[in-house]
C-alpha cells in the first residue's frame, strides 16, 4: 500500500475505534473519511477529475431536458424556490457535494454558522435562480476565499451585473491576489486599478463564464497563474446570510447567472492615479506577487480577507487531500 492509502486505512480504522472516546472531543462530529470518499476523494488523494481549460471535451450531460421538464412539472405541483436561469451553458453538471460534506467545509473552510449553506437538489444547476441564495464553488474556499466575499470580487461582478461563480478561477484567484498585496503593502486598488490593467472577457466556449485578462501593453500584476484546473465545475452549493456580503451588501451583484451586453474591454476612466497605484503594485517583488504566496494562508490573515475567520488549525487556503487526511487523524486518534 502507499503512504497515502495508510493513511486513509488508519483514518477509516482509527475513527470506529475511536468513537467511544469521542466525548468531550470538540472534532468528535467532524465527518470520517468515508463522507470524503463520498464526495469525490479518492486513496490516492487525487480528487475526480474534470478538465478546465479551452480545450475541455467533458461531455454534456444527457439528462439535462429530462431533467428541467420534471423541474418545470414539479414547479407546477408544488411551491419550487428554484427554477432554470438564462440557459446559457451547455457543459452544466450537478452538484456532487452531499449533506455530509457541509460539516467537513464548516471546519476546513471557516464558514460561519450565520453562513447558511443549501446543498443543491438533484435537478438544479449552478446557473439556476434561487432567490435569496448565490452559489460558490468549493475551488473558491480553496483557493482562500472567505466570507464576506472579498471587495474586488464584489465590486468587479457589482459592476459588470454579473454572479461571482460565473468568473473562471484565474479571474477570482486575481481580484483576491489584488487585495491581499494592496492591504499588506498599503497601495490603494479600487476597480479603476482593476479595469486599469485587465479587462473581462467571456470564455470562448464556455458561454456565461468570464476570465480577466491582462490588457495589451499593461504588465499582469498577478503572476504564477493556473492553466488547468480540474475537478471543480460540480463542487458547488448555494450560500446566503448577511455576512456573505457584509456591510455593504450585494449591490448591483446578480444571485444567479446571467448575460450581461458591458463592453468588457472599456477601462473605467482612470488618469494618472490607477497608472500610479498600478505602478506601486508592479514595483513589489514578482515572488510576492505569485498568487500562491499572496493567497497563503499567513498573507491571508494579515490582510482583511480572514477578518471573520477564526484561528484554528487546518484552515490553510492551498490545503491538499493529504494534508486534510493527517490533520483528521490527528483529531480523531490522538
Amino acid at each position: 500500500m502507499t503512504e497515502e492509502e495508510v493513511l486513509w486505512h488508519e483514518l477509516e480504522h482509527g475513527v470506529s475505534q475511536q468513537r467511544s472516546s469521542s466525548e468531550g472531543n470538540p472534532f468528535a462530529d467532524i465527518p470520517s473519511a468515508r463522507v470524503m470518499s463520498q464526495s469525490g476523494a479518492r486513496p490516492s488523494g487525487r480528487m475526480t477529475e474534470g478538465v478546465d481549460s479551452d480545450d475541455d471535451e467533458a461531455e454534456v450531460d444527457s439528462e439535462e431536458t429530462e431533467i428541467l421538464a420534471a423541474a418545470k412539472a414539479l414547479d407546477a405541483e408544488s411551491d419550487l424556490e428554484s427554477y432554470p436561469g438564462e440557459g446559457m451553458l451547455l457543459k452544466n453538471p450537478r452538484s456532487s457535494v452531499a449533506t455530509e460534506d457541509i460539516r467537513l467545509w464548516r471546519y476546513l473552510y471557516g464558514i460561519p454558522p450565520s453562513v447558511e449553506v443549501r446543498v443543491p437538489t438533484a435537478h438544479e444547476r449552478v446557473d439556476w435562480v434561487v432567490p435569496g441564495w448565490v452559489a460558490i464553488y468549493e475551488l473558491m474556499l480553496k483557493d482562500g476565499m472567505r466570507f464576506p466575499i472579498p471587495r474586488l470580487l464584489r465590486d468587479v461582478c457589482d459592476h459588470y451585473e454579473i454572479a461571482p461563480s460565473q468568473l473562471m478561477p484565474n479571474a477570482w484567484r486575481v481580484l483576491m491576489s489584488l487585495e491581499s498585496l494592496s492591504v499588506r503593502n498599503g497601495v490603494d486598488c479600487e476597480l479603476g486599478e482593476v479595469l486599469f490593467s485587465y479587462y473581462l472577457k467571456e470564455h470562448d466556449k464556455d458561454k456565461g463564464r468570464f476570465k480577466l485578462i491582462a490588457r495589451v501593453g499593461r504588465a499582469p500584476i498577478i503572476t504564477c497563474l493556473r492553466t488547468n484546473d480540474r475537478g471543480w465545475k460540480d463542487r458547488f452549493v448555494f450560500v446566503r446570510g448577511d455576512l456573505v456580503w457584509g456591510p455593504r451588501g450585494p449591490g448591483g451583484v446578480s444571485g444567479h447567472w446571467k448575460a450581461t451586453s458591458w463592453d468588457f474591454n472599456r477601462a473605467l476612466p482612470s488618469g494618472l492615479i490607477a497608472e500610479e497605484r498600478t505602478r506601486q503594485l508592479l514595483d513589489i517583488a514578482v515572488g510576492e506577487r505569485d498568487y500562491r504566496v499572496a493567497l497563503s494562508e499567513e498573507n491571508l490573515r494579515a490582510s482583511r480577507l480572514w477578518d471573520f475567520v477564526e484561528e484554528r488549525p487546518g484552515t490553510a487556503a492551498l490545503v491538499s487531500p493529504k494534508k486534510i487526511r493527517l490533520d483528521l487523524i490527528n483529531y480523531y486518534c490522538n
